[in-house]
């Protein structure tokens, strides 16, 4: 977890560089047109073989599943006496959810036209995207509190790292968003994630933070 002095700085990097991919995208840089090509070009070799697995695998970060996903996570929480934790990881979800909406109404970026499943509404910032690390970062976060084995605290880390990355990429495989959009949603959950808990420690996870941080 980011220090204390580490971490206002950590933020403000991650801010700056979302607010330069709003830049690039509302005043239609080159720079975005190239990186965007750059990344489906890596993709290009995947098609068709991992469709079933990608077309699947983009449903988790559907709101609705998502919704589920952090209501039953709550309910466990709050029976098992973390409510804070709860508490935390409601939030995430919900906040990020509302942020990536308002933003997305005030971009108003198209979608790709040629997409594998249906979608509808505006591209940037990927919703998916801010879910997955709003959703799978708290997860992370939980664990870092709960699981006292720093072996298991690495793995369930590199897992959710890595549920995190594959929902990205689901959402470019279906070209149902633009790499500028995934990447910005990345940024922006992520700084809003380092955020919460840097606050959250300060004045309601206190009672959660674990002997050994």
């Amino acid at each position: 977890m980011t220090s204390k002095k580490t971490w206002p700085w950590l933020v403000g990097i991650l801010y700056l560089a979302f607010a330069g991919f709003i830049w690039g995208v509302v005043t239609q840089q080159q720079w975005i047109h190239n990186y965007d090509n750059l990344i489906y070009g890596w993709l290009a070799p995947w098609h068709p073989a991992a469709n079933n697995f990608f077309i699947a695998f983009t449903k988790v970060g559907n709101p609705l599943i998502m919704t589920i996903l952090t209501a039953v996570i709550l309910v466990v929480l709050i029976w098992a006496k973390h409510w804070r934790l709860g508490v935390f990881i409601a939030a995430n979800n919900g906040l990020g959810a509302l942020l990536n909406h308002v933003i997305k109404g005030w971009i108003q970026r198209p979608r790709p036209t040629d997409q594998l499943i249906r979608e509808t509404g505006f591209s940037f910032p990927s919703g998916h995207s801010t879910a997955a690390v709003m959703f799978f970062g708290s997860l992370i976060v939980i664990s870092y509190c709960l699981v006292k084995s720093k072996k298991w605290r690495i793995v369930l880390a590199i897992l959710g790292v890595g549920l995190i990355v594959l929902l990205g990429l689901s959402r470019l495989y279906v070209h149902v968003h633009y790499p500028s959009d995934v990447t910005a949603g990345f940024l922006f959950a992520s700084a809003n994630l380092i955020l919460h808990w840097q606050i959250g420690q300060r004045y309601y996870l206190s009672a959660e933070l674990p002997a050994w941080r």
